[in-house]
């Protein structure tokens, strides 16, 4: 049953209403709050929500998202988005990690609205003009009103913030404009050889299995079957609905130039950025201590960095259209 919430007395002696304070209704005040990041082992964590992702919003970890982002590009055919959006009027990018994608959208469209929410804002102050950040939780309410946006887009976000996608493809089947698109740019956290390179006693692999059972603990998993991500736009209502699958390597194995600088970006990436991506799953999920993973990961780097290894990420872009107006 509701109950009515009780008011605290704010009115003065004389029977006028003092109003709230100006440091009450500062937007100031509210921009500590979100900025009041956890800090746990060294690393920081978002404010907004706190708890919820696993992974550090800090500078190594923002340098691991950038590189991630330019090796997941070069992967998918060097495209920003593949869907056949046209009169391009109005962005919106679901998690938008550091921005980089808002902001090379706002540069490719200037004559576009730019959008970008996340958890943690981390994002630079100087961006495009056509370009604006927010802190939003995706799984919560969207409170853009409707027929707003022509694409509404989401980058690596299964297995890390995204807990419903059917709500997900809820929320965006409401602010999109008739026949507006829907894009998941996303990452299946399984490592793959196609030459059997990877050894059946691998780190690599077991630190993947690791850290895939460590998200299990916390009801989270890296695991992405396009199918099924697909099937439920189609059940929120979206038609023209595509897969398309793309390998992103882990290193400059490949002969393709492309594909050659994106496993570049790939393996300084997740060198670099294990530690960040292992930290809080592996200690709080798994009940490691931190030197215990720092010898652990050690080997797994070790191992990535073999020549002869040729892995890769299974990635994949999803898409779908809201029906166009009657």
């Amino acid at each position: 049953m509701n109950h009515a919430i009780e008011a605290e007395d704010d009115t003065r002696s004389d029977g006028g209403d003092s109003g709230y304070s100006d440091t009450l209704v500062s937007t100031e005040s509210l921009r500590t709050s979100v900025y009041a990041y956890e800090e746990e082992n060294g690393r920081t964590y978002h404010a907004y929500h706190a708890g919820k992702y696993h992974v550090p919003n800090d500078e190594g970890e923002q340098e691991r998202m950038d590189l991630h982002y330019h090796a997941m590009r070069l992967s998918i055919e060097d495209k920003l988005f593949h869907a056949p959006v046209t009169n391009l009027h109005g962005v919106l990018d679901v998690g938008c990690g550091t921005g980089i994608w808002c902001m090379d959208m706002g540069d490719e469209y200037p004559a576009a609205s730019v959008v970008g929410f996340d958890l943690s804002p981390i994002q630079p102050s100087f961006v495009p003009p056509n370009v604006q950040f927010e802190v939003a939780d995706a799984d919560e309410e969207w409170t853009y009103g409707q027929n707003r946006f022509d694409l509404v887009h989401t980058r690596f976000m299964n297995g890390f913030s995204v807990r419903s996608w059917p709500h997900l493809y809820q929320q965006a089947m409401e602010s999109l404009r008739p026949g507006g698109w829907i894009e998941n740019q996303e990452l299946d956290v399984q490592v793959l050889s196609d030459d059997n390179t990877l050894p059946e006693n691998s780190k690599v692999l077991e630190w993947v299995r690791l850290w895939n059972e460590g998200m299990g603990v916390v009801g989270m998993t890296g695991r992405c079957d396009p199918e099924v991500l697909a099937q439920q736009m189609r059940e929120a209502g979206f038609i023209n609905v595509q897969v398309k699958r793309y390998k992103m390597p882990i290193g400059p194995w490949p002969k393709d130039p492309g594909l050659k600088e994106a496993g570049v970006y790939g393996l300084v990436a997740i060198l670099d950025g294990m530690m960040g991506l292992s930290i809080k799953i592996f200690t709080n999920c798994l009940g490691w201590s931190v030197e215990q993973l720092e010898v652990y990961l050690a080997e797994v780097r070790k191992e990535w960095k073999r020549r002869g290894i040729h892995s890769y990420w299974p990635c994949f872009v999803i898409m779908g259209q809201k029906p166009p107006a009657a």
